[in-house]
């Protein structure tokens, strides 16, 4: 049959519409059959057709491209070795000059990695010649990848191919391609045949050149060895290489590729402080809760091996529960530690069993991991009101089972096998709440926000579905300027701290604020509106939210979302609470400056015209200037100290209020600043801080701002007050902010555990650190008996890094470990040491999210670390390698292996499944309790013909029926879809398992959670 001419077309609307349905693996080998006998295709030209969608398309890595190619290679449409052919054809390792948007080697890697699978499990080669063709391939790839290192300056060439962690792994996947090559029955045979076939010479030539260039760059001390083995034993020695390939050997840091190679690691072992550190490190301070992040280190640590990763991270959450008991924590952390065992553990579960391919036994998890915990720390009911701390144990135990079976986990009559004693509640009616119900709930009736805020922060299982709800409330109030509802819910959650900590287990700053960033900044301001007071009052409310986000967790301009250079909070965060001089002002600034001191402080109140002349962004980015010259105006006699009093208390009225957030630190600074007698701003301070009459309405977003400003001026009256010993008007005011002090969660140790660190231990905080490793590995070695967890706060090494250095805590770290090499742990002591350099701390967190999330450079600026990190400081005792194993080898090999621990749990998303977890059970519309099945057959009796005698051109149909059915028959059972389409059973046979569990990744419509082959996933 002669190929249709319009059959490129219809291929390229028919892979498009495939991926952008989200088809089934399964499901697409069954269509890509019958569209192949509708409209013929070359095996190469097909797998162009796919790759180019690729280069069209925006998304960097979508996973399911890679499952197409392996599901055509497997279907025999296409050869694995014209399959690896076409990728290099597409591949930016080959078209770098050509300005490439995006990178393709996630899904290089990815394809590479398949076809090793193949050959490792003897599907093919099946032949000699298609062995030959594999070797040719794989060849091309690897010359391909050392002209790319040619192309670069000699002096970047380590930074630049070997400092990228995309290119490593690619060079690391060809060398297992090869591996597995070198070991298979029919390559072994072409190599041993002396054919005098001028091909298989060729390729004979061509590969031990490549093994030439290839060898020197692999930093696995296996595939290195066996590979060289080899090429000697085939006689492959590429002495015929060109000088491109000998400049590129050349130009490698031979020295230490060698080292490398010759150290050669041990056992590798999953500790149980490994994941207790990683988890007190998230919750420490600001909750850094990423589930993209979060996936990738679990994967990454656990390799497929999915009950035991629930078993180890319910052990985790328990142990860390119990570790801020005996350390007695504050009620704010406790309460953090529970939600995450109650409300994130549960739902995160949850969504776990649904993209698994294999079945997770979840409450044989739940028993094995209770046995593990100490059992003194659980009291029975008699014992439960003399043991506090015990007490919350005990509670949050029951909370988590019963949050467990809510979810569907465990049966709820497992519940009293569990405990081992009768439940002291019962299982909430009506099951987890489902995010859709609550944003219908909430859009039907606003005031459901207020009450649903008030349960984000109770522990029966359903904050991750509110907060889903509330965020996508917000997220469709700021895109449609509905500024009065979403006022009322800022102001909900402004007064409701812990509220927010709650949010950040399922959402990210960026996520929540991002929205609310953008409104403010474009906020339209209408003069001729006929009231101007709810504006500022909406405005107010709005960015008292932003505000107290920023000031509770210490959050950058990235952590914001904030990207435009020109954003009024940009300017407003960096110089809001500085005041200008009066010449630096412009003619407006100067002319809205008067307004306002008239309002205030000569005419009788706040007029329309005064608010209607100057936006709210104009006010706010003036409210420091104004209080300076009010203040120097009593200061100066020129205005007597009750009418300043009298005219500041406008500004506790509640549109106002959230003014005071930037007056109140100027005021602080201009207190310390001062060396004239701070009477005044003294008490122009007090009377803001304990006015005396202030509004219901006001007083919570008063005190919101006192939570918000507290912190830095204390630090600021405590140094005026050491100037100052004998006054006595410090004293009230710092009285007055005392219960607002625990308002900021930024994992800062207080003074006094600072010095007993620094006092008990030799060697001081460094010592310290040491001394904790040191409890850590002895606690992990016996981890498997039922002990009560090693005292532990993450407080401890970021205070390390952040006063001594990155630098000095690694240094610390390396000695320690050299230590437990010494003495026969260093295989325990290395899980430890690099799961605190992987674990996440605030400075760096949005660079890290950076890797599962990468952002457009051209629309955002990319996010920085302000301070050198562990892992920085790994990076550069690594580079000097070399240096460091003349004068001291134990070190030398330390570093290697450490550095490939760290590499191996901080793998970015390329080479593992990247699931994007925080919204697919409550975006999933599974109908479960429907009988959908996967019917892609129109039905006869809609009068439409079956598709084994369909129109050509309906395609789009099928595919639509494809995606529908799959969601609706989620629960049901679901029957073989390739008896449904009337092809061959012997081809198109289906495993119903496979089609439930493909089909809930059909539902979420995120291209980072579709990798369908997820097997090893968790």
């Amino acid at each position: 049959m002669l190929p249709d001419m319009a059959s490129p077309e219809k291929w390229r609307s028919f892979l498009h519409q495939c991926l952008a349905h989200r088809v089934d693996v399964d499901e697409f080998k069954d269509l890509s059959k019958l569209m192949r006998v509708r409209s013929p295709v070359s095996e190469a030209e097909l797998i162009d057709l796919l790759l180019e969608i690729r280069g069209a398309s925006s998304i960097t890595w979508d996973p399911l491209l890679p499952v197409y190619v392996d599901g055509l290679c497997k279907a025999g449409q296409v050869k694995s070795s014209s399959a690896l052919v076409g990728l290099l054809k597409h591949s930016s390792v080959r078209n770098r000059d050509e300005n490439r948007k995006l990178s393709t080697l996630m899904t290089d890697i990815k394809v590479i990695q398949d076809v090793s699978f193949c050959v490792s499990t003897g599907s093919i080669p099946r032949t000699v010649n298609e062995a030959a063709e594999l070797y040719s391939a794989t060849v091309e790839w690897v010359f391909a990848v050392s002209l790319w290192h040619n192309s670069l300056d000699p002096s970047q060439q380590d930074g630049g191919l070997m400092g990228s962690p995309d290119a490593v792994s690619l060079i690391e996947a060809l060398g297992v391609l090869l591996v597995a090559l070198s070991g298979a029955a029919k390559g072994l045979e072409m190599l041993s045949t002396d054919s005098p076939r001028n091909a298989l010479k060729i390729v004979k030539q061509k590969l031990g050149q490549a093994l030439s260039a290839y060898i020197p760059l692999s930093v696995d001390a296996f595939v290195r060895q066996r590979l060289d083995q080899f090429q000697k034993q085939f006689n492959l020695s590429g002495e015929q290489s060109s000088k491109s390939m000998d400049h590129y050997i050349d130009g490698m840091n031979v020295n230490a590729l060698q080292f490398e190679a010759s150290v050669m690691n041990g056992p590798v072992i999953n500790t149980r402080a490994g994941l207790y550190i990683y988890l007190n490190s998230m919750l420490v301070g600001r909750p850094l809760v990423d589930d993209s992040m979060l996936i990738n280190y679990l994967t990454n640590r656990y390799e497929g091996h999915q009950e035991i990763l629930v078993e180890e991270i319910i052990t985790a959450a328990f142990d860390v529960l119990s570790n801020g008991v005996h350390r007695n924590e504050s009620n704010r952390t406790m309460f953090l530690f529970r939600s995450f065992l109650v409300n994130k553990l549960p739902a995160f579960f949850a969504t776990m069993t649904v993209a698994s391919m294999v079945p997770i036994n979840v409450e044989m998890c739940v028993s094995q991991a209770l046995s593990r915990l100490d059992p003194n720390a659980f009291p029975s009911f008699s014992q439960m009101f003399s043991m506090q701390g015990s007490s919350i144990l005990s509670d949050a135990r029951q909370e988590f089972l019963f949050a467990c079976a809510s979810h569907r986990l465990i049966a709820e009559s497992s519940i009293e096998r569990l405990l081992g004693e009768n439940p002291m509640q019962t299982l909430p009616v009506g099951g987890p709440y489902q995010k859709d119900d609550l944003v219908s709930q909430i859009n039907n009736h606003p005031e459901r926000a207020d009450q649903l805020i008030g349960e984000i922060e109770s522990m029966e299982g359903n904050a991750g579905a509110i907060v889903g709800a509330i965020t996508e409330v917000m997220f469709n109030l700021c895109n449609a300027r509905e500024t009065i509802a979403l006022k009322n819910i800022c102001n909900a959650l402004s007064r409701r701290p812990q509220a927010l900590d709650v949010m950040l287990l399922f959402r990210t700053t960026k996520q929540v604020l991002q929205p609310l960033c953008a409104l403010l900044d474009s906020w339209r301001w209408d003069e001729e509106q006929s009231e101007n007071q709810p504006v500022y009052d909406e405005f107010g409310g709005i960015l008292l939210l932003v505000l107290a986000f920023k000031y509770r967790y210490d959050l950058s301009a990235s952590d914001l979302g904030i990207s435009n250079n020109d954003s009024f909070l940009l300017k407003l965060l960096d110089r809001g609470s500085s005041s200008q001089k009066l010449n630096e002002l412009t003619e407006k600034q100067n002319m809205d400056l008067s307004a306002w001191i008239g309002a205030l402080f000569i005419a009788e109140g706040i007029s329309e015209e005064t608010m209607s002349s100057c936006s709210p962004q104009e006010f706010y980015l003036l409210v420091a200037t104004l209080f300076d010259q009010s203040l120097g105006a009593c200061e100066s006699e020129r205005m007597d100290f009750e009418t300043l009093k009298g005219g500041l208390e406008y500004l506790l009225e509640p549109f106002l209020l959230p003014s005071l957030v930037l007056a109140l630190t100027w005021l602080g600074n201009h207190i310390w600043e001062s060396e004239n007698d701070p009477t005044i701003p003294l008490k122009t301070l007090y009377s803001l801080i304990k006015p005396t009459s202030i509004s219901g309405e006001a007083q919570t977003i008063h005190q919101t701002v006192l939570s918000i400003t507290a912190r830095p001026l204390e630090e600021r009256l405590k140094d005026v007050r050491t100037r100052h010993q004998s006054r006595s008007d410090i004293k009230p005011i710092l009285d007055a902010i005392d219960p607002y002090l625990s308002f900021r969660r930024v994992g800062a140790c207080h003074r006094t555990e600072l010095d007993t660190w620094a006092a008990t231990a030799v060697g001081g905080l460094t010592g310290s650190i040491r001394s904790t490793f040191q409890s850590l590995v002895l606690w992990s070695a016996n981890s498997e008996m039922n002990m009560a967890p090693q005292s532990y706060s993450h407080r401890q090494v970021l205070a390390g890094i952040r006063i001594l250095g990155a630098a000095r805590i690694l240094e610390a770290l390396l000695d320690e470990l050299k230590h437990q090499s010494e003495s026969g742990s260093v295989d325990l002591a290395l899980d430890i040491a690099a799961t605190m350099i992987c674990a996440p701390m605030p400075e760096s967190f949005a660079v890290d999210q950076n890797t599962c999330h990468p952002i457009d450079p051209v629309k955002e600026s990319l996010p920085r670390c302000s301070i050198l990190t562990l892992r920085d400081a790994l990076t550069l005792q690594h580079e000097n390698v070399p240096k460091i194993s003349e004068k001291d080898h134990l070190r030398a090999e330390i570093i290697v292996r450490l550095s490939r621990r760290v590499r191996l749990l901080s793998t970015p998303p390329s080479q593992v499944s990247n699931i994007d977890v925080s919204n697919i059970i409550q975006n999933m519309d599974l109908g479960v309790d429907g009988q959908g099945r996967m019917d892609l057959e129109p039905s006869a009796v809609d009068g439409q013909p079956s598709i084994g005698d369909e129109d050509p051109d309906n395609i789009n149909q099928m595919l639509d029926n494809a995606a529908a059915a799959a969601v609706a028959g989620m629960d049901g059972g679901v029957s073989g879809v390739g008896q449904d389409m009337g092809l061959d059973h012997g081809t198109a046979g289906m495993d119903a398992i496979d089609d439930v569990l493909n089909a809930a990744d059909m539902a979420v419509g995120n291209p980072e959670f579709l990798d369908l082959d997820m097997e090893g996933m968790f």
